[in-house]
């Protein structure tokens, strides 16, 4: 199969599926993924319950797409035959995700494209298959979460051995998440990157984040928003309820948070200025965010954001508040290290 630096048929054959799902017919389809223990759903979206379906978003991860096919390539190389779905539109991978009946579902790209799958599995009923993460997005922090290899052979040897761990999906407005819903200033940045800069996100990367904030802090007149939760309420600039321990890649919101496990962190920045913002910045990244002066944290199960701002999920723009917020009834088979 070759290594992931190899110019080997494989991607060649991952790298054409898009177009070819977008021109060609089934038969051309299978022909393209035949070799080599891959193939593709057939016309009823279904594989046999021991094979790996990986769905892959073409535009996420840049170079990092190389994960998905040395993890493609060390389950085909085990004898394991690797359904490739290569997602071409928006709501693909949930679609995908809701029919499929594989026993193991793999998502190769960044949070968006995972909170997708979720999505996907949550509608139907069980059983489910397994949700594996490929990490190849611009932020993988579900990854990081789960602490999963970098490494293709590695990353196929933990979906070869089937351990998993539930994961605990919270709810905003209905819709899934598993890393935080929020409301207020980060969420405006997210709204500004979703609808404006989506082409500077997939060039620059966080950046295209940065640049949003930076735009929005010039601007000011940052509206308060208003956190109801069952552990008392606040006022603030900023609410995050969170599911994860780390926001925005590898800085450490709530070293209590915990993606397999129940239960809800809310974490409130209560000042928004040029001052504390630089101080914020410096106590998350040393992972002292506990001594922020403008930081106030709650344990909560269920809270309702109220105010003028934008709402987030799992990075991608939800729409104005009010958001209702929850954790879902039910878990998900997620593979870990």
């Amino acid at each position: 199969m070759g290594s992931p630096g190899d110019k080997s048929p494989l991607r060649g054959r991952i790298r054409r599926g898009r177009r070819t799902l977008l021109k060609a017919g089934k038969r051309e389809r299978r022909d393209l993924f035949s070799q080599s223990g891959l193939t593709t759903k057939d016309a009823a979206g279904l594989a046999p319950a021991d094979d790996f379906v990986i769905v892959v978003n073409p535009d996420a991860g840049g170079e990092r797409r190389r994960l998905a096919e040395a993890v493609t390539a060390a389950l085909a190389a085990r004898g394991r035959r690797v359904v490739v779905e290569t997602a071409i539109h928006r709501g693909h991978i949930r679609q995908t995700a809701e029919s499929v009946r594989a026993g193991a579902l793999l998502v190769a790209g960044g949070d968006g494209s995972v909170n997708e799958a979720v999505r996907g599995l949550l509608a139907r009923p069980g059983p489910r298959p397994k949700l594996g993460v490929v990490p190849q997005g611009t932020v993988n922090v579900l990854a990081q979460e789960l602490r999963l290899p970098k490494d293709g052979a590695a990353l196929a040897e933990i979906f070869l051995r089937g351990a998993t761990k539930p994961l605990y999906v919270g709810l905003a407005n209905g819709r899934p998440f598993t890393l935080m819903a929020s409301a207020g200033l980060d969420a405006e940045v997210v709204k500004t990157v979703d609808i404006g800069r989506k082409r500077l996100k997939r060039h620059l990367g966080r950046l295209a984040y940065a640049l949003a904030a930076a735009k929005i802090f010039a601007r000011g007149g940052f509206p308060d928003i208003e956190a109801e939760t069952d552990a008392g309420a606040l006022r603030a600039k900023c609410v995050v309820v969170a599911k994860s321990r780390y926001y925005g890649g590898n800085y450490v919101i709530d070293a209590s948070a915990d993606v397999t496990r129940p239960g809800l962190s809310l974490v409130a920045l209560t000042e928004v200025s040029p001052r504390a913002a630089l101080a914020l910045f410096r106590y998350v990244a040393t992972g002292r965010l506990d001594e922020a002066g403008c930081v106030k944290r709650l344990a909560i199960r269920k809270a309702t954001l109220r105010g003028a701002g934008a709402a987030q999920i799992d990075g991608d723009y939800l729409g104005p508040a009010p958001v209702e917020i929850c954790e879902a009834e039910e878990t998900l088979d997620v593979f870990a290290a």
